[in-house]
Formats: structure tokens, C-alpha cells, sequence
């Protein structure tokens, strides 16, 4: 488990449990380079995730990949389903890859979902007439740093006042 995932899943977990729900597990995704899913139990526990690439790299590993394909640049995400542009279907392929990924995890677990990283803004974009609520929070890892160091500071007071 990688730092900056166990930093924004304690993050949302902290989040989640301020809310006035009941006690549920949660799911936490961060829509970076590499697009992390993990879950994170109702007691705080990591049970495991999903990694794979994020849009960017996935796009990248295409024109890196193949022959003749250039790396798109993001400028809109293309409407229809199937695109006669190389650029575009690439763009279209790679954002439907994310989009069902998650549409999948809520529609076997139905669990809350966290989501910060980079590409969130494009992704929640495309799941804004998809029935799905993610609570999206930009900075969950800077959250979680300053939280933990936080307790750290607590702790180190602690000591010294011993």
C-alpha cells in the first residue's frame, strides 16, 4: 500500500466517519497517473484494491505502444460513443474504461464513494448523468498529511511533557 493511498484513505475514512450515517465500509479512488481504488472498512482497515492505469497513462501507453498513434492532448471528451479521430477514440476508449470501472465497484458494493487526484474533475464530469454520488475532495492526500502530522505533533508533546 502506498503512502499516498494509505494518506487519502484515512483522509476519507476520517471524513466519512464525521457524517451523520451509519457505519459503513467506503471506497476511496484517486484519479491519478495510476488510478487507485481502495477500500478502507467500516473500523478504518485497508481490505484491499484495484490498480490501473489513469487516463493519462493510458493514453500515453497507446502512442508509446503502437505505431503511428500520437498522444492526445485532453481538450473536451468526445460525446458520441464511437469516433471516426484516432485522438478521440483514444480519448473515448480510455475515459469509458475509468467511467465503468466505478460504475462496477458502486454496482456490486454500494458503497460511499471518495475521490480526489487529478483527472476527478473529467471523470466526475462524465459520470454527472450516471446516478452515482461521489464526494468529490481534491486534496484528500494533503488532508491526510496534515492530519497525521498533526497527531505526530500531539504525540511528540505528549512525550515532552512526561
Amino acid at each position: 500500500l502506498g503512502v499516498d493511498r494509505a494518506l487519502a484513505s484515512w483522509s476519507a475514512f476520517k471524513k466519512q466517519s464525521t457524517l451523520k450515517r451509519k457505519k459503513q465500509d467506503l471506497i476511496v479512488i484517486d484519479a491519478g497517473t495510476i488510478f487507485t481504488i481502495t477500500k478502507i472498512t467500516k473500523k478504518g482497515e485497508f481490505a484491499g484494491g484495484q490498480l490501473i492505469p489513469g487516463l493519462r497513462l493510458q493514453l500515453s501507453a497507446m502512442a508509446n505502444g503502437a505505431f503511428n498513434l500520437e498522444n492526445p492532448i485532453i481538450q473536451t471528451i468526445p460525446k458520441e460513443t464511437f469516433q471516426y479521430e484516432t485522438n478521440n477514440a483514444m480519448i473515448k476508449g480510455s475515459i469509458n474504461c475509468l467511467i465503468g470501472l466505478i460504475l462496477q465497484i458502486f454496482e456490486e458494493t454500494k458503497l460511499p464513494i471518495w475521490m480526489c487526484g487529478g483527472d476527478a474533475p473529467i471523470i466526475l464530469n462524465e459520470l454527472k448523468n450516471k446516478n452515482i454520488h461521489i464526494n468529490h475532495c481534491p486534496n484528500l492526500v494533503l488532508e491526510g498529511m496534515i492530519d497525521i502530522d498533526k497527531k505526530i505533533n500531539s504525540i511528540e508533546d505528549h512525550l515532552k511533557s512526561d
